[in-house]
């Protein structure tokens, strides 16, 4: 499941207006050199995408190799990666 683009919760935005090639753009990069920074992100025309904000991923050491929760920043609710669903790291899922 994709990150979503607002929090569940209290529907705070949670990631960038502008896509990563905009980005670049508008540090000053030159149009070809942005486009080739924002690759190294996965951002092509054909799937732009976005830097994150408000959001903080949580990596759970030995349980999976990468992130498994989603808290965001404004409210501090925690959601589990795969179902969305409020959670705690140290519980799981609440019910």
């Amino acid at each position: 499941m994709a990150t979503p683009k607002n929090c569940p919760s209290c529907n705070t935005d949670w990631e960038e207006k502008e896509t990563i090639k905009e980005h670049f753009e508008n540090q000053g990069y030159s149009t070809r050199k942005a486009v080739q920074t924002a690759a190294m992100y996965g951002c092509t025309p054909e799937n732009p995408k976005h830097f994150g904000k408000n959001v903080v991923g949580i990596e759970i050491r030995g349980r999976y190799d990468g992130v498994s929760y989603w808290e965001c920043q404004v409210c501090k609710v925690m959601f589990d990666r795969f179902t969305m669903k409020v959670a705690d790291p140290l519980v799981g899922v609440k019910k």
